[in-house]
């Protein structure tokens, strides 16, 4: 998959001695999650201006740009209408003309090159906000229907930006859990371990009633995330927390006891990571935190989401095995590609532990 991206977020840019020529000024970028290399392809891009000063985005202006394979950057202009414009306005970049969303089955369209759209934040000149914040939003529907709303940041950090294992797993969540037999479970307790944006953990709360999703992470995710999940509707009876979870140190005692001292903390039944075994050099602890969690929740099913991008990665297999985990079952899901589907693949994994195996 691609992603369009914000290299410099929406500006208005104002001519002072011809304000009806005043415009509003962005530069793009198409590229792959992790941002190491760039859509190699031409395509034609819709470029929208939207007011967003009510419940209903309107659009203001739209024109058509156009993508050359082999470029890194492209500048987006959109001309301020000579009468006052509805602040707040944000800009949308996708493949597709004024639509509110992407959705993710059609993503494996030809035509579309798997390219995933950008909404920035909102700019109000009227409040002296000359400049969208340096974040971008996904809208993207899953497999299902269901529509996850989603902020990245559209900086370098590598931990609050969505990658494609997360976006995929998300969008087949429903499936994933009928598969392992949690769909139909009355209630469920979850946690995610590396949430970066929240995408998984948000997609859970959105599909499945009666879901208490943890979402753990370091400290520096804590504001992308909470952002996030102040924007989610989750389905009846679900609600999402955010803990802060180093996987180097000691689980934290909310995570082992509840209430009063020596009163066991309500097992989980599930618990998820996407995009978290890239790094060899982070699984030892990983897998120390698994298996801590899993001694505390011995039933617990584990769903581990990952795109294979070097050999390195089985370090993570080799120490899930020594740990007493057993992988049950691997599901392949193809993902989007610039020429045609299935260029990439992110793997499902399925463990249990120990005896429960």
């Amino acid at each position: 998959m691609r992603y369009i991206r914000f290299l410099k977020t929406p500006l208005v840019v104002q001519e002072k001695c011809n304000p009806s020529k005043s415009h509003i000024y962005a530069l793009i970028t198409i590229t792959s999650d992790l941002g190491d290399s760039f859509l190699p392809h031409d395509v034609t891009l819709s470029a929208e201006l939207l007011s967003c000063s009510s419940s209903h985005e309107e659009l203001v202006v739209w024109r058509t740009v156009q993508w050359t394979g082999g470029m890194r950057s492209l500048p987006i202009i959109l001309p301020l209408s000579r009468t006052k414009p509805a602040w707040p306005l944000r800009v949308r970049v996708g493949m597709e003309a004024k639509s509110e969303r992407d959705d993710f089955v059609k993503l494996y369209d030809a035509e579309l090159r798997g390219v995933v759209s950008a909404w920035s934040a909102p700019l109000d000149l009227a409040k002296g906000e000359e400049e969208a914040a340096k974040l971008v939003e996904r809208r993207i529907a899953a497999c299902t229907g269901e529509v996850f709303r989603i902020w990245e940041e559209t900086g370098e950090s590598i931990a609050r930006h969505l990658w494609d294992a997360g976006v995929t797993m998300s969008c087949h969540i429903r499936d994933i859990l009928e598969k392992v037999n949690l769909a139909r479970k009355s209630a469920l307790r979850v946690m995610e371990l590396g949430t970066g944006c929240g995408v998984v953990a948000i997609s859970i709360a959105q599909c499945m009633a009666k879901a208490e999703v943890i979402l753990t992470d370091l400290p520096e995710v804590e504001e992308i995330v909470s952002r996030n999940i102040s924007q989610t509707l989750p389905k009846a009876g679900s609600g999402l927390t955010f803990w802060q979870l180093d996987w180097d140190g000691d689980l934290p005692q909310n995570l082992v006891v509840h209430g009063q001292a020596g009163t066991p903390h309500p097992a989980l039944d599930l618990i998820v990571a996407a995009d978290c075994t890239y790094n060899p050099d982070s699984s030892p602890a990983l897998v120390k935190t698994l298996d801590s969690l899993a001694k505390c929740s011995p039933a617990v099913t584990i769903l581990i989401a990952m795109k294979k991008r070097h050999s390195s990665e089985e370090v993570f297999f080799d120490l899930m095995r020594k740990s007493g985990f057993a992988l049950m079952d691997t599901t392949s899901i193809p993902l989007p590609g610039d020429e045609e589907s299935g260029e990439e693949t992110v793997y499902v994994n399925h463990f249990r532990y120990g005896k429960d195996a």
